[in-house]
């Protein structure tokens, strides 16, 4: 399979491609050059609809990991709506012309909505967490773009919901800042590239949302990302301790 993998430079990214090279042939963009694992690097900006067109030319399936720098990225709307909603809005469109039928979307576990247990939300629908600043907005409009062209044009995408992403190992966070202690929420980007696979080999996939962080990540509903994707975490922060918080 010839896979597009948008900010593939990215923190998240570099991880995704690293994984999903492994198993297809990967063509990386990003805004900028970046060293990835991917077969093919191309620097472009997809809130530029042509850019869109030219860069998903022989692809079978797209794999968005784009998002705006953060936290600079999400003080007014300009940028964080043209690389995240303008940007995936394109990469649909240009999907839908050139007749590509199967998406990944990295979303976030940020657009369920707080405080209840096995929380969900149906892609397009919600309930969604409204009032939590730009990056939850945008990243609820990339899923309400996923519902629009599933149903204009049967692009089936599979919208992995992450929780807290880090590197096990590494445990900085993309702002610099030590792992002091375990969370359940805490997702490796490599485990986020293992489900991205997963879900591109669904024969039947269809617009399907899947929650995934650790086994004992009690605050979201992961009964469907285990039926559907076998998916299981392979990095488990087992260096950090573990503090109860009762």
């Amino acid at each position: 399979m010839k896979l597009l993998l948008t900010g593939a430079g990215g923190y998240t990214g570099r991880g995704l491609s690293e994984v999903l090279a492994a198993h297809h042939s990967v063509r990386g963009v990003d805004i900028v050059e970046k060293k990835t694992a991917c077969q093919e690097f191309k620097v472009a900006d997809i809130s530029n609809y042509e850019t869109c067109q030219k860069i998903i030319e022989g692809l079978d399936a797209l794999v968005m990991c784009h998002m705006a720098p953060n936290p600079h990225g999400y003080k007014t709307p300009p940028m964080s709506f043209d690389i995240n909603a303008k940007g995936t809005a394109n990469l649909y469109h240009a999907a839908q012309e050139a007749g590509i039928k199967k998406v990944v979307l990295i979303s976030s576990c940020g657009v369920l909505v707080e405080g209840k247990s096995n929380r969900d939300a149906q892609i397009g629908v919600g309930p969604y967490n409204y009032g939590k600043g730009l990056y939850t907005l945008t990243k609820i409009i990339q899923e309400c773009i996923a519902l629009d062209y599933f149903k204009a044009a049967q692009i089936a995408t599979a919208v992995l919901r992450p929780g807290w992403i880090v590197y096990d190992g590494e445990l900085v966070t993309k702002y610099g800042e030590k792992m002091e202690r375990y969370y359940s929420s805490l997702l490796d980007p490599r485990d986020i590239g293992t489900a991205a696979l997963a879900a591109l080999a669904l024969p039947d996939l269809g617009l399907e949302s899947f929650n995934i962080g650790q086994h004992d990540y009690s605050e979201v509903n992961s009964t469907t990302t285990q039926a559907r994707l076998k998916w299981t975490p392979t990095y488990r922060f087992e260096s950090l301790p573990r503090v109860d918080d009762k």
